[in-house]
């Protein structure tokens, strides 16, 4: 039993050796290999972040973009684990660059959302206490007591009153609670304008729940403007809110009708040139991301073409057109293509001794131009040739060279003597 134990033991071993060598052999060999490691590392980050295992999960991710800085895939993967992880500021960095390299509006607005989201529930706990005051403190800032009411009702314009007016509109917290109470009395044309002013005030009430006046506000000022074409004003906040819905077209054109209609001197028009530049700086942005990310993706299907031929896989060549291209690439010169192609030959082929042949040459060719291993790889194929049987003129042609580079071999090894 123990033999039978030790004996299944090292056949385990052997098979693991076995398949690990395998593995390596084509890194080792340096023959041209295509290596797909991002692809690997993709697809471990992938697994550990589903597994729950984050910070392995990161380093993975990482991992790839050291490879591939602008790799869509890995930087939205990191931006996973980031959210996952409430690491919320490196999380806008990711985002950021996957705007920087991907023209995916799609992605970038999903990825957004999400932050957004977790800012929002992050803000949410982190303002806690102000969450509470809205809830609370803001119906009793509107609301009188019973002796107040009764007190108002005699006199509207009593003192108590006027107190409390003046607390319900003193803050941007306090105009936009009064805002909410007067849409949901559906007084909405009343509310809206104070909304706006609190929402100027404090842009982090975006944040809050605004019960829908946001939209009512933008459908409002659209028809005000239709009314009032020149109205500076109805311009500069229907371009606000047209930022709030993330476009920028619509927010651009109101920028430019200010600039064309306010004075110079005016607070709408110095806010809507910088607001201009920077829309125009966002656009340029988007540009060079979809100029870099198209040609990612040339380099990209030119690889994969590259690696298709390499293999024998490239539907769009027949059988015997490896071989031809790869000798019209030989004979001018271009010895990377020729060795893509004639290493395709002999995967379509590999009976074929002439294939071989022509592989060798272009290895003896890459040798010369540096590439350490192109001599033994030449030796491989030319000695592959040979027991493929070619012709008899084939054969001379192999054996001369392969003998030529067997001497040059043992000149390697044993330089002659320096004569003094």
């Amino acid at each position: 039993m123990v033999f039978f134990c030790y004996y299944g033991k090292m056949k385990l071993i052997s098979l693991l050796t076995g398949i690990f060598l395998a593995t390596i052999s084509p890194l080792l060999s340096q023959e041209y290999q295509f290596s797909e490691n991002i692809i690997e590392a993709l697809q471990r980050g992938d697994y550990l972040f589903r597994q729950g295992k984050l910070e392995d999960a990161k380093i993975e991710y990482e991992n790839v973009l050291m490879m591939d800085e602008s790799s869509v895939k890995g930087l939205t993967g990191l931006f996973q684990v980031q959210l996952k992880l409430s690491k919320l500021p490196e999380a806008r960095d990711s985002l950021d660059n996957i705007k920087r390299f991907s023209v995916n509006q799609k992605l970038i607005r999903t990825l957004s959302q999400q932050l957004e989201n977790a800012e929002r529930i992050a803000d949410q706990k982190a303002l806690e206490s102000f969450e509470s005051f809205q809830m609370e403190d803001f119906e009793t800032a509107t609301s009188p007591s019973k002796t107040e009411k009764k007190e108002i009702q005699r006199n509207p314009l009593t003192p108590g009153a006027q107190r409390i007016q003046r607390l319900s509109t003193k803050t941007p917290q306090g105009k936009f609670a009064k805002a909410i109470q007067l849409h949901k009395k559906r007084f909405t044309a009343q509310a809206i304008p104070l909304f706006m002013e609190a929402l100027m005030e404090d842009p982090n009430l975006l944040f809050a729940n605004d019960h829908g006046l946001l939209s009512q506000s933008r459908d409002f000022y659209l028809k005000a403007l239709n009314a009032d074409p020149r109205n500076v004003q109805y311009m500069f906040l229907l371009a606000w809110i047209w930022e709030q819905y993330s476009n920028p077209d619509e927010a651009k054109k109101l920028y430019e009708r200010i600039l064309k209609t306010a004075k110079k001197n005016s607070q709408e028009y110095l806010v809507s040139k910088g607001k201009l530049k920077l829309i125009v700086e966002e656009e340029q942005r988007v540009a060079q991301a979809r100029a870099l990310e198209e040609e990612r993706i040339q380099k990209d299907a030119s690889r994969y073409k590259k690696l298709q031929i390499a293999n024998g896989k490239y539907s769009g060549y027949a059988k015997d057109e490896y071989q031809s291209k790869g000798k019209q690439f030989l004979e001018e010169k271009n010895i990377p293509e020729a060795i893509i192609h004639l290493q395709g030959a002999t995967r379509v082929d590999p009976n074929n001794p002439e294939t071989h042949y022509y592989y060798a040459m272009a290895q003896v060719e890459s040798a010369f131009n540096g590439n350490e291993n192109g001599f033994s790889i030449a030796k491989r194929e030319l000695e592959t040739t040979l027991n493929l049987n070619p012709g008899p003129d084939l054969r001379r042609k192999a054996e001369e060279l392969l003998n030529t580079l067997d001497v040059e071999e043992q000149n390697a090894k044993n330089p002659a003597p320096t004569e003094f």
